[in-house]
């Protein structure tokens, strides 16, 4: 399997776990865009950019909390989420390593 391909069938992945754990993102007025993935280095990691109402909800904090603890878990290639709603300094990366009992 090329690069590109690995990339695209990554893409596809994250974009699929986000709609289908996170529906509000959508359902509240937002967006999401997979920015980057990068794969190259053996600590695959995807920049996601949160959209439209998500920027200045009250709850985007949570939701992005949620995305980068849940995301790595479910889409193997993945360990470092960086997800980002606008506000400077909101979401940072998170790893593997998040305890399994997370309330999210």
């Amino acid at each position: 399997m090329s690069d590109s391909d690995r990339e695209d069938e990554v893409r596809t992945a994250v974009a699929s776990f986000l709609e289908r754990n996170f529906p509000q993102i959508r359902g509240h007025g937002g967006d999401f865009a997979i920015t980057e993935v990068d794969l190259e280095d053996g600590n695959g990691s995807v920049s996601i950019t949160l959209s439209g109402a998500c920027s200045g909800c009250g709850v985007s904090s949570m939701t992005t909390q949620a995305i980068q603890q849940r995301l790595p878990s479910e889409v193997e290639a993945i360990d470092v989420v960086s997800v980002s709603t606008g506000f400077d300094g909101l979401a940072e990366g998170t790893s593997r390593d998040v305890p399994p009992d997370v309330p999210f």
